[in-house]
């Protein structure tokens, strides 16, 4: 099936389609997902909606950057994903940049995957160890006329 998104007409096969029967929190008309790879190099992905192709959320593996990440499934949960182990379970968080150029991911609120079915989940953990903004990094900001700089460089 062909979907046309922020990125452009993009061709996704409906078998690697990712399910999430009740949305996402606050998104719940968002059910049908796919993920895009943002460069080669790069632990970013795109969850890209396919209900409502404007929808794109960058997220990570979490354990790319927090190898200490961890939590329980409630059992509610593990069969309504039809986990049958722990390593069918593939974990993304979303990602966000604020206004102060500070990179954050949702540890609270992981999108937990079924690598085998497609089906998945955002879960909401009642944990104290972990934040909805969570701290990846800061990005730097330019001087002011460094961008006008590097573009008349660049020319």
């Amino acid at each position: 099936m062909n979907v046309v998104t922020r990125f452009g007409e993009i061709e996704i096969e409906e078998k690697s389609c990712i399910h999430l029967k009740d949305g996402l929190v606050g998104i719940p008309q968002a059910k049908r997902f796919c993920l895009l790879s943002h460069r080669e190099d790069s632990p970013f992905l795109w969850l890209q909606c396919l209900d409502e192709p404007a929808l794109s959320l960058a997220v990570i593996n979490p354990m790319d950057f927090f190898n200490d990440y961890e939590f329980d499934l409630q059992d509610a949960d593990v069969e309504a994903l039809e986990l049958t182990s722990a390593e069918d379970a593939v974990v993304l968080t979303t990602v966000t940049v604020d206004e102060e150029r500070r990179v954050t991911t949702n540890l609270l609120g992981p999108i937990v995957v079924n690598r085998r079915t497609l089906a998945a989940k955002q879960v909401v953990l009642s944990s104290e160890n972990y934040s909805p903004r969570h701290l990846l990094f800061q990005l730097k900001r330019q001087p002011e006329g460094a961008a006008k700089e590097a573009g008349s460089r660049a020319a």
